[in-house]
């Protein structure tokens, strides 16, 4: 009996002044989860690769060097006659150039109009949405894990309250019928009836403590929080929030319904992407440099370098590209409407679950006001019944079996509690502001 009091008394002696929060817990957590880490990363990969995408609309310059031997000098028909004061049609076959020939410059080519380039900016950035979005629901589910756990250890610190007060009281049942066995008052199988009614709340209350400590060794795990401070400091309530958790989920806010369309004007950029592709492209092309003309290998050879530049338009039209999809349209159309399918079906399948779920609340919520009224009632009973008993009114086997009715009457409570929590939880998560509710 002495260590359940001291039990009883590390559940609620908590130091007032050292309290965890639920968003200590979701802070901690976030920061040192490696799977927030791994979405946060590619996040950034994304915008990495969207800057890039842009990139592409800048000046484009590149170095050329060439050193060449031509053995065999390429060789062109000259119409000779045209030059002579009477133009006749004779030609003459003259080979133009030298053995070995160098080539340097830069050129530069600045693109003006690309419309297929312009849409594949805009596909970076819608994938750089997506990853966002994906982060948040990263960010999302493991925040509701975090919730789960912290209200679970209230619920279970509660229980390991109720069961410790169980304990006591079926204690008190148990030596006065210990003491009327003694008088000679009560059969010994009246006594180990109590003995196993005092065994079960032990029992209860030995689980609902292993519980609890679980489930703390559980938050650790989440939040890297020291398991010290999880196993000795208080919990703040967070009843407020879930009573003011909204019945209607806002689900067209939701994450998971924004990926939706995100999704859809992905493909629908893809789609148009996949239209520019044969549009022409306008740039500014330009070259400066030199060339060497030489019978030797000789670099450095005077006289033999000679200055080469053009600036101009460079108008692209294409017309064939064997590299490109010939139904590639046709399948991001399919992809399309399988999208638009998995979005209707998401807000058929989201207000089932509100009904659902807020039937689910209201029923539990009737059930447990009604355990707690015959919990009381019970509780009244037993209180007289152990008078009586004191006074020789009443046999030990009418107390024992309003012990046993009891411990039916709260095991079934806590299993209400445990259900209505888990019900509210699910709300929770289904209501769509999950993020902007408990996330600082």
């Amino acid at each position: 009996m002495k260590s359940i009091l001291i039990i009883i008394h590390l559940l609620l002696g908590h130091s007032m002044y050292a309290q965890i929060t639920l968003n200590e817990c979701i802070e901690n957590g976030l920061k040192h989860k490696p799977n927030i880490k791994t979405a946060q990363a590619d996040l950034a990969v994304a915008a990495l690769k969207s800057l890039d995408a842009q990139s592409k609309f800048l000046p484009q310059i590149a170095l050329a060097y060439e050193y060449r031997y031509n053995p065999i000098i390429s060789t062109q028909i000259v119409p000779t006659g045209l030059f002579s004061g009477t133009p006749t049609s004779e030609t003459q076959a003259i080979r133009f150039g030298t053995k070995w020939q160098q080539n340097a410059g830069v050129t530069v080519y600045q693109p003006l109009i690309d419309l297929s380039l312009k849409s594949k900016i805009k596909e970076s950035k819608i994938n750089e949405s997506l990853a966002n979005w994906d982060l948040k629901k990263a960010e999302e589910d493991f925040v509701f894990e975090i919730i789960k756990s912290y209200s679970q250890i209230l619920l279970y610190q509660l229980q390991s309250q109720e069961s410790a007060s169980d304990s006591v009281r079926s204690y008190i049942s148990m030596s006065m019928l210990e003491a009327k066995f003694k008088e000679g008052k009560v059969l010994k199988t009246e006594l180990n009836t109590a003995k196993i009614n005092h065994n079960n709340n032990l029992s209860a209350f030995q689980k609902a403590f292993s519980n609890l400590i679980n489930e703390k060794i559980y938050l650790n795990y989440l939040t890297n929080i020291s398991l010290e401070k999880l196993l000795s400091d208080s919990y703040t309530p967070i009843n407020d929030i879930m009573d003011n958790t909204p019945n209607n989920a806002a689900f067209e806010s939701s994450i998971d319904f924004q990926k939706f369309l995100t999704k859809e004007q992905l493909l629908n950029q893809q789609i148009q992407t996949e239209q520019t592709q044969y549009r022409p492209t306008l740039g500014v092309q330009g070259f400066i440099g030199a060339n060497q003309y030489t019978q030797s290998i000789n670099p450095f050879m005077a006289n033999s370098w000679f200055g080469n530049s053009y600036v101009g338009l460079a108008v692209k039209l294409p017309i064939f590209a064997p590299d490109k999809s010939i139904n590639l349209s046709k399948q991001l159309q399919k992809q399309l409407t399988v999208v638009e399918n998995q979005k209707e079906e998401f807000k058929s399948q989201k207000n089932k679950d509100i009904l659902q779920n807020t039937n689910t609340i209201e029923r539990l919520q009737k059930e447990i006001v009604f355990a707690e009224k015959n919990i009381a009632l019970l509780k009244e009973n037993l209180d007289i019944y152990q008078a009586r008993l004191q006074t020789g009114q009443l046999e030990a086997s009418e107390l024992n079996t309003q012990e046993s009715a009891l411990q039916k009457a709260l095991v079934q409570q806590l299993q209400l509690k445990e259900q209505l929590n888990k019900t509210f939880m699910d709300r929770l998560y289904i209501s769509g502001n999950l993020l902007e509710k408990f996330k600082k």
